[in-house]
């Protein structure tokens, strides 16, 4: 892609030229993506996954600093990383949006902080906040005296982002960036541009984070402890089989409603069940009650589904049928380059577990 006039002209520092790797940890993995720019647009320079042992994260908190050190020292030399953007676990974060008076942008944080404690259950002192500014309103109606601004507001306890930041000391990576999930996996798989909005579903092994996106911004996140490993264990104890036997029969006979295996759909059937009750009140939470602003919503466009499960035959077409709304895997090279001019090494089912990476790696790719 070709480079700004300003960027020609007053190139960043050397080190901010270097890659920068976007590096997603879950309780059971480790995602990373690499991305580069070439006379052909961007590609995928490097990719890995490694899964982690039991025990080192638990439900997004850091157990044993010193195991995952190690880890990420030799991911670093295996793959030759060094600047890097990092994932934060968002059952513990907080996206809100807010509007405050139009001021200067070093009043803006004081402002957020004046409300913060009305909008989630954590103390100022006590959270990191970032900000973007969705957009300048200016009054438009007699009522409405003076302009504001609408922010999206992400809100983590500082606590376990000190966690985060210990595990990278000594390791030679270098963190520049720690980012809710949430707002990584939309930057990948939502089209640029885009002012639409869509719920997106990341479908991991042990939860499932649900975010609605809307004017290319986070406007909501939940998590849901159900995952493709419930799934696995209900196959496993209907067939009493092993967890590994019952994976591979999740992958290969899938969720066929109507002609599938009766017996896979009678073990899949609760928990799908409960997973798209969940779905369905997120979904009709938000078409049914304004914004905070007294505003009507807009409706959902699209499901865009990523994460494992996103990969289940037969679960977007159960989606689409009982949430009767349109319901698509998403593309997580959406906003990368075309497959017209380019075709990633990574088949398309195993990069649907990259949306977090691929997100991180685009924040700081120009």
């Amino acid at each position: 892609m070709a480079q700004s006039f300003f960027y020609r002209m007053f190139p960043p520092p050397d080190f901010l030229r270097m890659p920068i790797s976007g590096i997603d940890i879950s309780d059971e993995s480790v995602h990373v993506a690499e991305l580069e720019n070439t006379s052909n647009g961007r590609i995928v320079k490097k990719y890995h996954k490694q899964f982690l042992p039991k025990g080192l994260v638990e439900s997004g908190r850091i157990k044993d600093a010193s195991r995952l050190k190690k880890i990420f020292t030799q991911i670093r030399k295996d793959y030759k990383l060094q600047f890097v953007n990092v994932s934060l676990p968002e059952q513990h974060g907080y996206v809100v949006v807010m509007h405050v008076p139009t001021m200067k942008l070093n009043e803006i944080y004081g402002s957020i902080e004046l409300q913060l404690e009305d909008q989630v259950p954590i103390l100022a002192k006590d959270a990191v906040l970032a900000y973007d500014i969705i957009q300048n309103n200016k009054p438009q109606k007699p009522e409405e005296k003076e302009a504001f601004m609408e922010l999206n507001v992400s809100v983590y306890p500082k606590d376990i982002i000190y966690e985060y930041i210990n595990i990278f000391k000594e390791t030679g990576l270098t963190p520049l960036r720690f980012e809710i999930e949430a707002h990584a996996v939309a930057r990948s798989i939502v089209p640029k541009g885009d002012k639409g909005t869509f719920m997106v579903l990341d479908f991991g092994k042990t939860r499932t984070g649900i975010t609605i996106v809307s004017r290319e911004a986070v406007q909501f996140t939940s998590t849901i402890n159900l995952g493709g490993d419930t799934l696995t264990k209900a196959i496993a104890r209907v067939y009493s089989i092993e967890f590994k036997e019952a994976e591979k029969l999740k992958k290969e006979k899938g969720f066929l409603v109507g002609d599938g295996d009766q017996k896979i759909l009678l073990a899949l059937m609760p928990t799908i069940s409960a997973l798209t009750s969940e779905i369905s009140k997120h979904y009709q939470y938000w078409d049914m009650h304004n914004d905070s602003f007294g505003r009507k919503r807009p409706k959902i466009e699209s499901l865009l589904l990523c994460g494992g499960l996103a990969n289940l035959t037969g679960f977007p077409d159960y989606l689409s049928s009982n949430l009767h709304t349109d319901v698509r895997v998403a593309n997580v090279f959406e906003n990368i380059n075309s497959f017209e001019n380019y075709i990633p090494d990574i088949s398309f089912k195993n990069s649907l577990q990259y949306a977090t990476s691929i997100g991180l790696a685009l924040s700081s790719n120009r």
